[in-house]
């Protein structure tokens, strides 16, 4: 891209959300007694890259999209006005328009200026895990920076979650962007004008990574489509959904009480009891695969654990209240054998990093 060349490079954690999923979501949780989100934050990152430099006539913007393969060249004058882009650039494109904007209200916009963005995200598209409000944090954390980066997180959340809206067109959860934003264990309360924050230990953090394992069902799945589906009938008040969704927040509430206590049998039980009461919001949030599984590891003697997500394939994982190597081992055996593949990963104490190098 030439010389004197300013590069930025970003990377955002994906997340597990052990309990309280969807409610997330506003206004659902306004509806819901005491809702409480529990996740915690993977060394599976989404990461991006901006570079700048002087122009040597082209004047050009390139977004890219490097796990999916695909390249857009646009010239500043039609980033400047709505244009049309590939579906899988289009998070690139409004993002760059949004810190654009505020790049030359705060009159540092230079024009002559070559412009590439690149990403690339580790986890499996569809998996359940965040991997896209990852990538818009990431995005945002990077495109902030070279805006000028006055934005606070809670700012940066609220950019990337209603940007992230329009790409979508649904109604998008806010966990995620917590988990990519602070990194760690952490509980989420949900709540009027406010939510409130809460990380646990980094003791709490690193006993917790010895009793995760994750999954991928090889079954990607839309989460804006499954969160939709549930927020309608949420809304709709169709088969005592809101009263299920109680009960997910109370078992959400009992995991945060156990992880301060550090009981991870209580743990285990908040877990299950959350995923049992998930399992019948609606048809398809658990698959036969997936079935077949949590089978597989009741009979090893672990009847705890959920899918990520929205459900209907992606992700799932296992919480192992010993966490006994040996029993950790052979569940990765007999649910490999299923052709279901683990994820090795690992907790992430970081949340968004930003490197600017010039």
């Amino acid at each position: 891209m030439g010389t004197n060349s300013l590069k930025i490079r970003s990377r955002a954690p994906t997340r597990i959300d052990l309990a309280g999923g969807t409610l997330d979501i506003w206004p659902i949780y306004l509806f819901v007694n005491q809702p409480t989100t529990v996740n915690v934050a993977i060394d599976l990152y989404a990461e991006a890259e901006i570079e700048e430099c002087k122009s040597v006539g082209s004047d050009s913007v390139i977004l890219r999209a490097e796990d999916q393969s695909i390249e857009l060249s646009l010239t500043w004058q039609e980033v400047a006005k709505p244009h049309s882009v590939p579906p899988s650039l289009e998070l690139h494109y409004k993002l760059l328009r949004y810190f654009l904007l505020k790049k030359k209200q705060a009159g540092t916009w230079v024009s002559s200026r070559d412009l590439r963005i690149s990403t690339r995200a580790q986890s499996p598209a569809g998996a359940g895990i965040g991997g896209s409000s990852s990538l818009t944090i990431a995005l945002a954390g990077a495109l902030s920076q070279w805006a000028g980066g006055k934005e606070k997180p809670e700012e940066l959340i609220s950019i990337a979650r209603d940007i992230e809206t329009t790409v979508i067109q649904v109604p998008a959860g806010l966990q995620d962007y917590y988990g990519a934003t602070f990194g760690g264990l952490q509980s989420l309360q949900w709540g009027i004008s406010q939510n409130d924050r809460h990380p646990f230990s980094k003791k709490t953090l690193l006993e917790l990574d010895h009793r995760l394992l994750l999954f991928y069902s090889g079954q990607s799945r839309n989460s804006g489509i499954n969160n939709w589906a549930l927020f309608k009938s949420f809304i709709d008040r169709k088969d005592e959904v809101r009263e299920r969704f109680d009960k997910i927040s109370a078992a959400s509430f009992k995991l945060v009480s156990a992880f301060q206590k550090e009981d991870w049998n209580e743990a285990a039980l908040s877990i299950q009891e959350e995923w049992q009461t998930r399992k019948n919001l609606a048809p398809g949030i658990t698959t036969p695969e997936i079935e077949a599984a949590f089978t597989a590891a009741k009979r090893l003697g672990i009847s705890s654990g959920k899918i990520c997500g929205a459900g209907g394939g992606g992700c799932f994982f296992f919480f192992i209240p010993d966490a006994d190597p040996e029993l950790k081992k052979n569940i990765q055996i007999q649910v490999s054998e299923l052709g279901i593949k683990p994820l090795p990963i690992h907790v992430s104490l970081q949340g968004l990093e930003v490197q600017v190098m010039s």
